[in-house]
């Protein structure tokens, strides 16, 4: 794929569907903030990132600078893990209500995040003194490696709470049925990463390999997730929020336990011949 000519091709047209598709799921990330929902971190990150990763693209029809290039390849290759932690998201807010796995298996996927990190921040470092910069290198064979075992970690936690699902009351259990949906399309935006950084072959790039490829397996996939969380998120109540929560715990009568024990102490001071009681009565 050539830029800097003038011509809009085939990807730019995806990045133009991109551009419009995720500037919508940010207003909804937005709204999703404001109305104290779940979700609205990752999907308003998520989409910023593929936001801007299409900008890029389409600012390579008039410049063909290596900096733009170098942007998309950056924004194609972060986000994944926004959308694994929006899976486990809903997946912890199940677990609270209905204790089904160790919170551990909510820590791990943090653990191998920090590594793939920085086995990505070696990988960019090693691609810009490449000749080929959009080839795989050790460190992001290795970094999709960890992913691909962060994916089959969610798969094994989705798997645990489907086996419970009657247990669940009515929106956990859309929520679960939203990750076990979205889970294939993960699995196949996975594959399609792995395969190239195996074997090298630019088909399977995501920056300048087949446009047919990164539609059916990036662009739709992606989409699929981010908008089947959307339709779940819009279909649940939102959580608790904490003032709502602790008086909860408290219970109806904490009013009625305060009152009875300012009585009491006014009763006390009755007795004791407390001048300020008399005069207020």
């Amino acid at each position: 794929m050539s830029g800097g000519d003038g011509i809009v091709t085939y990807r730019h047209g995806i990045a133009v569907a991109q551009l419009a598709l995720f500037s919508a799921a940010l207003f909804f990330a937005v709204y999703f903030r404001f109305g104290h929902r779940n979700g609205w971190f990752c999907i308003g990150v998520f989409s910023i990132i593929r936001v801007i990763g299409a900008g890029c693209m389409l600012g390579t029809i008039n410049q063909d600078s290596d900096g733009l290039w170098a942007a998309v390849f950056v924004c194609e290759s972060l986000g994944m893990v926004l959308i694994v932690f929006l899976l486990l998201e809903f997946l912890y807010r199940a677990n609270k209500l209905v204790h089904t796995v160790h919170p551990r298996w909510f820590f791990y996927p943090q653990v191998l995040t920090w590594a793939d990190l920085g086995l990505a921040i070696g990988g960019f470092a090693a691609a810009s003194r490449n000749e080929q910069p959009l080839a795989p290198t050790q460190y992001t064979q290795a970094s999709f490696g960890l992913f691909a075992g962060l994916y089959l970690i969610v798969v094994y936690t989705a798997w645990c709470f489907w086996r419970r699902l009657d247990t669940f009351p009515p929106d956990e259990k859309l929520l679960i049925r939203c990750v076990a949906a979205c889970l294939p399309l993960l699995g196949i935006r996975t594959a399609y990463s792995l395969v190239f950084q195996i074997t090298g072959d630019m088909t399977w790039n995501a920056v300048k390999g087949n446009p047919t490829a990164y539609l059916l397996m990036t662009f739709l996939t992606e989409l699929g997730i981010i908008y089947a969380s959307i339709w779940a998120i819009m279909r649940i109540a939102p959580p608790p929020r904490k003032q709502e929560k602790n008086k909860a715990e408290v219970g109806p009568d904490a009013e009625q336990g305060y009152a009875l024990v300012d009585s009491g102490r006014e009763s006390r001071e009755r007795q004791e011949g407390n001048p300020r009681v008399e005069s207020s009565s």
